[in-house]
């Protein structure tokens, strides 16, 4: 990629990335990482061509749609493809990557195993609102600060997961996501509305941050033992999380 189109891209990010609407030019400057006169002049360019707008307070608005699904420097897409195809094999499940974008749970990966006990509706670029408190909403929102749920979320819109769907107080939804270790596996035995039952674990960047969510879906049936099951499901996941997070300190398999 060129010189020019990677500072383009550091500036269509920071104007659409997470609490990115209303900045300043510095904060978005300061976002993308670029020296100031190159992002301002990127950032006038842009206005130009009437793809951001500055307000009255001299904010500066996205008048456009652009997002990367995913993006870590250094994660080889095709280690989370190769991550997706061994837990399936291994579990005979379906298993999927996930991020978080926006308010959103969007489904990146989903790898279907042709002996499942059932069919996922989830497929490549499928989305869901994050605020149905599942496994995966929990883990997700366990690594955003409290305070940017408050201030960017609507704290009144959380409900459970499952078919026992009920609304959730921002105290409640609070206490569940707050008892999340974000580096552990997150589960819900019961399953959703839909019958389904997911495990998940975060996969971590160098710098601690949340890439995306490794998990696998099963049918929420009942299992001999319980325990068993589930330390068999743990095993599995965090061996490829551990795989793929070593990709980061090793040269020969970062993309």
């Amino acid at each position: 990629m060129s010189g020019t189109s990677s500072r383009v891209i550091a500036i269509l990010e920071a104007l659409t990335g997470p609490e990115a609407d209303g900045l300043s030019a510095q904060e978005v400057v300061e976002r993308s990482g670029l020296p100031a006169s190159t992002g301002y002049r990127i950032i006038t360019e842009l206005q130009d061509l009437g793809l951001v707008h500055r307000t009255a307070t001299r904010k500066i608005i996205a008048n456009f749609s652009f997002q990367r699904r995913l993006h870590c420097p250094g994660l080889d897409p095709e280690l989370l493809a190769d991550a997706c195809a061994a837990l399936s094999d291994r579990l005979t499940v379906a298993a999927e990557v996930v991020v978080l974008s926006g308010h959103n749970m969007l489904w990146h990966i989903v790898e279907q195993h042709p002996e499942q006990a059932i069919r996922l509706r989830a497929f490549p670029g499928f989305m869901r609102g994050a605020y149905e408190l599942d496994s995966i909403s929990r883990l997700a929102l366990a690594h955003r600060p409290v305070e940017t749920l408050e201030k960017s979320w609507d704290t009144g819109a959380f409900y459970t997961a499952g078919v026992d769907r009920r609304p959730l107080s921002w105290g409640e939804a609070h206490e569940m996501i707050a008892a999340v270790d974000p580096a552990d596996m997150q589960y819900d035995m019961m399953g959703n509305a839909k019958g389904i039952r997911r495990y998940c674990v975060a996969i971590h960047g160098p710098d601690g941050g949340m890439v995306c969510l490794l998990t696998v879906a099963e049918a929420a049936t009942p299992v001999r033992d319980e325990a068993q099951h589930v330390a068999n499901v743990r095993s599995h996941l965090m061996s490829q999380k551990a795989t793929i997070e070593s990709a980061f300190s090793d040269p020969a398999r970062t993309g």
